[in-house]
C-alpha cells in the first residue's frame, strides 16, 4: 500500500471519528474498549520505557527499546493529554509507561509522562506524546512519517522530521 493511500485512509478515519465526537465522548477513553492497541508492534508494554535512537532513511530518530520508530501527533501540541481520536489509537498506539522513561545514548531532550483520563501515563519526549505505528513492521521503518501531515518521527533533539 502506498504512503499516500495509507495517509488518505488515516485522514478518513480521523474525519469519521471527528464527525461523531464531542466533549462528552472523552469519557470513552476511560473504557477499556480498544484492546487492539495492546497487540500492536508499538511500545505499549509499561515495562518497555527505554527510548533510543535508530538509523532510518530519515536519519537517526527516536524509537522504543525494540527499535520501532515513535511519532508525535501534531494536534497534541505540547498537551499532556492525547487528542488522538479513540478509534485511531488502534493504528497509532501510545507508548505507556509506569515511570519516567530512560534515555539511550544521543537523546538530549527531556523525557516525561502525560496522565490520561483512563489513568495511564503515556511517554513524552521534548513535550510530545509518543505513539507507535502499526504500519511499521520492523525496527527502523518510518512508514508513518508525514501521514496526513500530522504524524512525524522525532530527531534526537525532539523535533519533527518533516521531509
Amino acid at each position: 500500500m502506498s504512503k499516500r493511500m495509507l495517509g488518505l485512509m488515516i485522514v478518513g478515519m480521523l474525519a469519521m471519528s471527528a464527525c461523531g465526537s464531542s466533549k462528552a465522548d472523552s469519557t470513552d477513553k476511560k473504557q477499556p474498549s480498544d484492546s487492539s492497541s495492546s497487540s500492536s508492534p508499538a511500545s505499549t508494554d509499561p515495562t518497555s520505557t527505554t527510548l533510543q535512537l535508530v538509523d532510518t532513511t530519515l536519519g537517526k530518530v527516536v524509537a522504543d527499546s525494540k527499535g520501532m520508530v515513535l511519532y508525535e501527533y501534531v494536534p497534541d501540541g505540547s498537551a499532556t493529554e492525547s487528542k488522538v481520536p479513540a478509534g485511531v489509537l488502534a493504528a497509532w498506539p501510545p507508548v505507556v509507561a509506569d515511570g519516567v522513561p530512560t534515555l539511550g545514548p544521543g537523546l538530549s531532550a527531556k523525557s516525561s509522562t502525560g496522565a490520561q483520563p483512563n489513568g495511564e501515563d503515556w511517554v513524552m519526549y521534548n513535550g510530545h506524546l509518543l505513539y507507535g505505528f502499526t504500519g511499521d513492521t520492523k525496527p527502523g521503518d518510518v512508514n508513518g512519517n508525514g501521514v496526513g501531515s500530522i504524524w512525524y518521527a522525532l530527531t534526537a533533539a525532539g523535533e519533527p522530521v518533516q521531509s
